[in-house]
């Protein structure tokens, strides 16, 4: 097997490690929060403090990637995840927990950035989206056995001391294969970037935060990942409380949608090589428009779930098919600072736009969320149109 494959192999591992720990929290919460006296809404404070550290290290991805390497970056990433799920379990107060969070998006952010940058500029449109697979993976094994642990009536702590250690054991994984990163075959792209980086050295962060395409960049991750986390929050809320569906079925509806991300991007791996990455993004933006619509202007059960695996297929393509194309938006110079900063407007998307509409829910009615998210899709559409549509003198 080449160091080519492997390092693709270990980039895949490294993306079901991120996804392993995600969606614990929802399962674990009602156990945690009994446990240090919380109430249901303080999840709240650990979702945000997590979403900020991975919007801070995603600022200071390039920078971390080019002192540590890929493999050490990642050993080091793994390390500090394991280290604070056992805090997580070991936990005596919500200030411990939150701490634990920020440890937990810190390593997110960095392994987000970093490998999404590797496989962009190493490996084809196809292979990201199997990348994104891989996360998809992740966030459906890690529910899964925390299931499996509470269904057994064994306490929430051991789920998370069991994924404590598998993120212990990858980071020895990645510790003792980091050298495998360096000598893998670059790209065209990858060795024009190096030949750029030697006659110009490497571009600021600074002067990368001053051109009008990394603003575009960071704000079309920031209004979809919103989204994207806005519809797996909320959309339960609205089906129960508003539209007669049953708690089992509405519970099983938003794993459908969350199941659609994985099936997508396995649907958009295969066929990749047929579809340019932007084409992607266009059938994406205009189906998840049209699920949105569905979802708005009916009530219907049936027709719901119709426009929830619509909405879920539709966005399982964007965010790798929008890494594959920061090449080209943002140009050789701007690429690798480009990366850590869509990675902090996808977590300050996270952070606030949820939250931003609850609020405005609670406000008015829970009706109006629907809404909110297609008026979102329309921003997103048009901060899209214009990131990929600007003059050509302004292009890479």
């Amino acid at each position: 097997m080449s160091r080519r494959t492997l390092t693709l192999i270990l980039g895949f591992i490294a993306f079901i490690a991120l996804g392993l720990p995600d969606a614990l929290l929802g399962l674990a919460w009602p156990f945690m929060r009994t446990a240090i006296g919380q109430p249901l809404e303080a999840s709240g404070l650990i979702v945000l403090s997590g979403t900020l550290g991975a919007a801070l290290s995603g600022f200071f991805s390039s920078w971390l990637g080019r002192h540590l390497g890929i493999g050490r970056l990642l050993a080091l990433s793994c390390t500090l995840t394991g280290v604070a799920l056992i805090g997580y379990a070991l936990a005596p107060n919500l200030g411990f927990i939150l701490l634990c969070a920020i440890v937990i998006g810190i390593a997110a952010g960095a392994t987000d950035a970093t490998v999404n940058g590797y496989v962009a500029k190493n490996f084809g449109d196809r292979l990201m989206q199997w990348l994104h697979a891989s996360f998809g993976v992740g966030i459906t094994i890690g529910p899964v056995v925390m299931t499996l642990i509470l269904a057994q009536h064994l306490s929430w702590q051991l789920g998370y001391t069991i994924h404590a250690g598998l993120q212990l054991a990858l980071a020895a994984l990645f510790f003792v294969t980091a050298g495998i990163w360096l000598a893998g075959k670059k790209s065209s792209a990858a060795l024009q970037q190096e030949k750029h980086a030697a006659d110009h050295h490497d571009t600021s962060m600074m002067h990368s935060i001053r051109d009008i395409r990394i603003w575009l960049a960071m704000a079309s991750f920031f209004f979809y990942c919103g989204l994207e986390y806005s519809v797996g929050l909320w959309t339960f809320s609205l089906l129960t409380e508003n539209r007669g569906v049953s708690t089992a079925q509405a519970g099983l509806w938003v794993s459908i949608y969350w199941g659609m991300f994985t099936v997508g991007r396995m649907v958009m791996g295969t066929i990749a090589h047929k579809f340019a990455p932007a084409r992607m993004i266009v059938f994406g933006l205009i189906s998840a428009a049209l699920g949105t619509t569905l979802f708005a202007i009916s009530s219907d059960v049936y027709i719901n779930l119709l426009a929830i695996i619509i909405i879920g297929f539709a966005y399982a393509p964007l965010y790798p098919a929008m890494v594959s194309t920061t090449l080209r938006r943002v140009g050789i110079e701007h690429f690798n600072n480009a990366m850590g900063l869509q990675v902090t407007g996808a977590s300050l998307g996270i952070a606030l736009l949820p939250g931003l509409i609850g609020w405005i829910a609670g406000q008015t009615s829970l009706t109006l969320y629907p809404w909110l998210l297609l008026a979102i899709t329309a921003i997103l559409i048009l901060v899209s149109w214009t990131a990929h549509r600007l003059p050509e003198s302004q292009q890479p």
